[in-house]
């Protein structure tokens, strides 16, 4: 009970949503800065002809493709993060170890896309990648519906634009192509490309 007390008393004490996100920030900076570390600079001897870069890169695309899907994640889920914190009042404990649970996710996001990049037909790279945004997309989820619940919005307008209906179209494409890797792996691939596609319609689809 005592600690349950404790608890309730830190939940309701307001915490500095700038530090969070200036933290939140600089994890971000550091997972986007990991991903370029997956790609390799060819070995191609001096002097070669444009046949044998484009030869030397060929085996190249599919990690550029899997970095570049990766990036435009980690921006998307930037952005939603940052114009999701913005329109609160203040944050909680609560809401706060949501948010490091959010960032393990983000975290973790180099490792699937080095493994997609390097087999990217494969179903296990394409699952675990589908599953890392999928945990990520569900997170985010929890960020609207708490927020919603305990009236941290600084007004109506800011809880109807960020309330968790707008995690729905993403968590249901992530959990297509969870399903589909089973019977396609390319149909499941379409729907990762899909997300970030979509999230330029900013009234279909919010992460």
């Amino acid at each position: 009970m005592p600690a349950q007390s404790a608890q309730a008393s830190m939940d309701r004490s307001p915490m500095s949503k700038d530090r969070l996100e200036a933290y939140s920030d600089g994890v971000f900076a550091v997972a986007l800065t990991l991903l370029i570390l997956d790609l390799r600079v060819p070995g191609v001897a001096s002097h070669s002809s444009l046949g044998q870069y484009a030869a030397a890169m060929a085996p190249l695309v599919p990690k550029i493709l899997s970095f570049v899907l990766t990036f435009a994640m980690i921006c998307i889920h930037w952005v939603n993060h940052h114009y999701f914190f913005v329109r609160l009042r203040h944050v909680t404990v609560s809401l706060v170890w949501m948010n490091n649970l959010f960032l393990l996710w983000i975290c973790f996001m180099p490792f699937p896309m080095a493994i997609l990049g390097d087999n990217p037909t494969d179903q296990f790279p394409i699952l675990l990648y589908a599953v890392n945004q999928l945990l990520a997309a569900l997170n985010f989820f929890v960020f609207r519906a708490y927020a919603s619940r305990h009236k941290l919005f600084i007004d109506d307008s800011s809880a109807k634009t960020m309330g968790p209906r707008h995690s729905i179209p993403a968590i249901s494409i992530l959990m297509a192509a969870i399903l589909l890797v089973f019977v396609n792996v390319y149909l499941s691939l379409a729907c990762l490309f899909l997300v970030p596609l979509l999230y330029f319609m900013p009234t279909l689809i919010s992460l």
